[in-house]
């Protein structure tokens, strides 16, 4: 069987990874009770950043 390569993403496709994850850390944020504390989505994304890294960073 064929291989095809696509080559590198547009910045499009990065741009919709990027917006599908946001949506995603949003649900999540917005779906789920925090107590009085509450988490932002921005919160929810610097966890996954960390997660993604690993503990180099």
């Amino acid at each position: 069987m064929t291989q095809i390569d696509a080559g590198e993403r547009s910045a499009a496709e990065r741009a919709l990874d990027r917006g599908d994850i946001f949506r995603a850390a949003h649900a999540l944020v917005s779906g789920l009770k925090w107590g009085d504390e509450g988490f932002s989505v921005y919160d929810v994304l610097q966890v996954a950043r960390f997660l993604e890294l690993g503990e180099s960073e």
